[in-house]
């Protein structure tokens, strides 16, 4: 009497039961598929799923693969895969700008039941920019906050929200703040450079660089020549403009409160 090992057989049905699975879909989505080498670096993976892609290829199917990065600097890919994700559509999907966020906000504060202003809807827009995930994330904050914690809804607990789920990030970069005050300002980072005195341009210059001051380490000589070689005593100005704006311009505080949580929230 053959001796038959059921624990092989039992794994050879369920290889068959995996491989008939993903061959017989009609579209296959696979998110993060910069994970797919995994810690070990085994090609068997690999393997498995390059043999699945290429018979959903031949078969006409649809593929999707997600990944956070391009696929020029997936690491550890098998060139046969990489080569293949090449050949289809590649597309970057950008953050949500300001108007989609709101959209975004509107939608998910109806699926959560609960009813958000415009004016906390435009701060949560402006301050939360990351991901649609941490726009999720800050709803679920506010309905908890007002659920469990029996508070009323207001702009004051929002910003109190946003403040509180703020980590503490890396060092910003003089850039960075530029490029989020022209956001803030809708206007283009090399109009900071000119020496155009309209009002916006030159207000988004100043409260530039008193941002840059306030949150980074450089000199007063090396922020002037960013803005097209101006001098220290210019970024002074700057920031004691921002400072007087700060004490009696409402509309300039809130700007600059927006900014600031959005340099939190990175």
């Amino acid at each position: 009497m053959d001796y038959v090992d059921q624990s092989t057989t039992n794994d050879n049905k369920k290889k068959e039961q995996f491989n008939n699975t993903y061959r017989s879909v009609d579209v296959l989505i696979v998110d993060d598929i910069q994970f797919l080498p995994g810690k070990s670096g085994k090609p068997g993976t690999q393997e498995k799923f390059f043999n699945i892609f290429n018979q959903l290829l031949l078969s006409g199917k649809q593929i999707v693969l997600t990944s956070d990065k391009p696929t020029k600097d997936l690491k550890d890919i098998d060139n046969r895969l990489a080569s293949r994700f090449v050949a289809g559509l590649n597309v970057e999907i950008r953050p949500p700008d300001l108007d989609l966020r709101k959209d975004i906000i509107r939608f998910k504060s109806k699926i959560e039941n609960i009813n958000l202003s415009d004016d906390i809807i435009n701060y949560i827009a402006k301050c939360v920019t990351k991901s649609v995930r941490e726009l999720e994330g800050t709803l679920i904050k506010i309905v908890a906050e007002t659920l469990l914690g029996n508070r009323p809804l207001s702009l004051d607990l929002v910003k109190e929200i946003i403040t509180g789920l703020a980590s503490t990030p890396s060092p910003i970069t003089m850039n960075e703040i530029i490029d989020k005050v022209c956001i803030q300002y809708n206007i283009k980072p090399e109009l900071l450079e000119t020496k155009t005195r309209k009002k916006e341009i030159s207000l988004a210059r100043q409260m530039s660089m008193y941002l840059i001051r306030k949150h980074t380490q450089l000199s007063l000589q090396t922020i002037g020549s960013r803005f097209g070689g101006r001098d220290h005593t210019t970024v002074i100005h700057s920031c004691v403009s921002i400072e007087n704006y700060l004490a009696t311009d409402s509309k300039v505080q809130e700007e600059f409160e927006i900014l600031e949580n959005i340099i939190k929230n990175r």
